[in-house]
């Protein structure tokens, strides 16, 4: 301990080393008697290891267990069984969706037994839905109709962007592989997306969906500003929008030479026909809008048309 060999112990070293060897001998004598309590090894130290490093970190609590009777609240990694009642809780949630599951079958099966047959068989919807994703605007069943009969395409605030490859991936399999004949543009009153829009704030990474919003806004923007309701104005606005999306669905690829091959074969209806419609939450009824679709496309025409049969290859 940094002393000599030949010269004389410190007053330090009287004191300490009686107390070391006092502390020693204890742990010795008690070794046996925690044996019989304590388990051999202890994360892969001895007893009488574990024992004095338990004497020499007295700070150091065991974790205490948690009660089966109330829900973990501690910060930490869940594992099985430490957190019994928020695993309950969370598995107890899936449970009624799965029971709810079992009574639907049952009773579609009651009504119709060769419902479930004729899903298996494959889809032939006649509509294609692009809606929001607001849980409140379900859409089939604000539609009156079943599984098998429409295709759904939600996002936040009905958006149709041309570079959504979502949405392109389910215009296309709509169009070319299920030939839908409807395509409908869905908004709701009270739509979040919308109401955030006209909010000067930022709203985190939404904020690059948004933009797609406030250009509507900026595309009406005498409209909306001769409006003063805020409620009344983000209404309007919800309206608008659903005009532009219909407008944009227009605009793609996928749909213009659907409708042209349509048109060449004379069907009765150029298909897929675009619709607009706003929903209700608060009454439950959908409102079609009147959209002249004929007299905002005509003009653009020229910038917009990419299968037109009189002047293909035509320069705006």
């Amino acid at each position: 301990f940094g002393s000599a060999p030949d010269s004389p112990p410190s007053s330090q070293h009287c004191s300490f080393f009686p107390f070391l060897r006092l502390h020693m001998a204890a742990l010795r004598l008690a070794a046996p008697l925690l044996a019989r309590f304590v388990t051999p090894v202890v994360s892969g130290k001895t007893v009488a290891a574990a024992a004095y490093a338990t004497v020499a970190s007295p700070k150091i609590q065991p974790t205490p267990k948690i009660s089966s009777s109330s829900p973990c609240t501690k910060a930490h990694v869940h594992t099985a069984g430490c957190c019994p009642t928020e695993a309950q809780k969370d598995y107890a949630d899936l449970k009624d969706i799965l029971r709810n599951n079992r009574a639907w079958v049952q009773k579609v099966t009651q009504d119709n037994p060769e419902f479930f047959k004729r899903l298996a068989s494959g889809q032939q919807p006649k509509y294609l839905y692009i809606g929001c994703a607001d849980s409140r605007v379900p859409a089939n069943e604000i539609m009156g109709l079943g599984p098998g009969e429409v295709f759904v395409h939600r996002n936040v605030a009905n958006m149709v962007v041309g570079t959504d490859t979502s949405f392109l991936a389910c215009l296309q399999f709509a169009v070319e592989r299920l030939d839908i004949d409807h395509i409908i543009v869905c908004g709701h009153y009270d739509c979040g997306g919308v109401r955030a829009a006209l909010t000067n704030k930022d709203h985190g990474t939404i904020e690059q969906w948004l933009g797609n919003i406030r250009d509507v806004a900026r595309l009406h923007h005498k409209e909306l500003q001769a409006i003063p309701d805020m409620e009344a104005r983000c209404r309007r606005l919800v309206e608008l929008n659903v005009m532009e999306q219909c407008l944009n669905i227009f605009k793609v690829n996928i749909t213009q030479a659907r409708r042209a091959k349509s048109f060449q074969a004379k069907d009765v209806f150029t298909k897929p026909r675009v619709h607009g419609l706003v929903y209700s939450p608060g009454e439950g009824v959908l409102h079609k809008l009147d959209i002249d679709f004929k007299s905002l496309t005509e003009p653009l025409n020229g910038l917009y048309d990419l299968y037109n049969p009189k002047d293909p290859g035509h320069v705006y």
